[in-house]
């Protein structure tokens, strides 16, 4: 188990999160004000969570999938977006199958998939937005007194692709000594060096900010992100797209022509306004990731 051959590795990560949390972009990460892709996620959970119409929900994972293609970060972040996809087929799974530990019928196991259905999607936004977007650009958008919920929360979403980047590492090096890491039996080998790794990270992450006083006095802030043109007009179809759909949710007694009906069975339908406001949460989509901060 060796930890120490990631060491300046993950001085290295240190120091960029470091930089990040002052407020200093670093080179390469350009793209979209982290405030636009608060609202784009905001706006297209609340579509998720209006529906579990397996025709709106699917719009909404390909337009989910078709942000991140044009967005996605280079690194262990952009990569990040196939852990949640996992997660959210593995939950529609999960949630399905625990039918069968009840009354089995069909209309049972349709309201289950269903219900998986929108859990997956609202598992595969957030994976998008954790891909996407730097999660250090939240602290800077928080008041003062919300700094340190701010930066727990960015430290959060930062766990995903931090964890696939010492996976890696960790792989290449017990590959290095023969270990084979792919068989069950050798997940210790892959899981302990993993878990020290991450918690080294964590101790010397604290040990830094402490030493330079993260929350105790005023914050600055190098250079203020600007919000651009197509910020603003992404910021706001996504608005529009939640709004149609709280309009539908609230005009339909409850959302009844956003829930498809499973007492009985019935073939879901599809509005195509409804459609046409999922399609406003891709506009982000139409604008590419650009090489350098802006």
């Amino acid at each position: 188990m060796t930890i120490s051959a990631s060491a300046p590795d993950t001085v290295i990560g240190i120091r960029d999160a470091r930089s990040k949390i002052e407020g200093v972009a670093p080179a390469g990460r350009g793209g979209f004000h982290p405030g636009m892709w608060i609202a784009w996620a905001t706006c297209a959970g609340v579509v998720a969570f209006a529906t579990t119409d397996p025709f709106y929900l699917a719009l909404l994972v390909a337009v989910a999938w078709f942000v991140y293609a044009a967005h996605r970060a280079p690194g262990p972040t952009g990569r990040s977006f196939r852990v949640f996809m996992v997660a959210g087929l593995a939950a529609m799974g999960i949630r399905t199958l625990l039918v069968f530990l009840g009354t089995v019928n069909v209309e049972n196991v349709a309201y289950a998939a269903f219900e998986g259905m929108r859990l997956a999607a609202l598992l595969i936004v957030f994976g998008t937005f954790n891909a996407v977007t730097d999660p250090f650009g939240v602290v800077r958008l928080a008041p003062r007194r919300f700094h340190e919920p701010a930066l727990a929360a960015a430290l959060a979403l930062s766990i995903a692709p931090r964890t696939i980047e010492t996976v890696g590492r960790v792989r290449e090096a017990q590959e290095l000594r023969g270990i084979r890491t792919t068989r069950l039996r050798s997940l210790p080998a892959l899981a302990v060096p993993v878990l020290a790794t991450g918690m080294e990270q964590a101790v010397t992450l604290a040990e830094s900010m402490d030493a330079r006083g993260h929350g105790r006095g005023r914050r600055s802030r190098y250079r203020p992100e600007r919000w651009s043109g197509a910020a603003v007009v992404s910021a706001v179809a996504a608005a529009a797209a939640a709004v149609v759909f709280a309009i539908a949710w609230l005009g339909g007694s409850g959302g009844d022509g956003l829930q498809p009906s499973t007492f009985p069975l019935l073939w879901p339908a599809a509005d195509p306004i409804l459609l046409g406001a999922i399609a406003l949460l891709a506009v982000p989509g139409l604008s590419r990731r650009e090489a350098s901060g802006s």
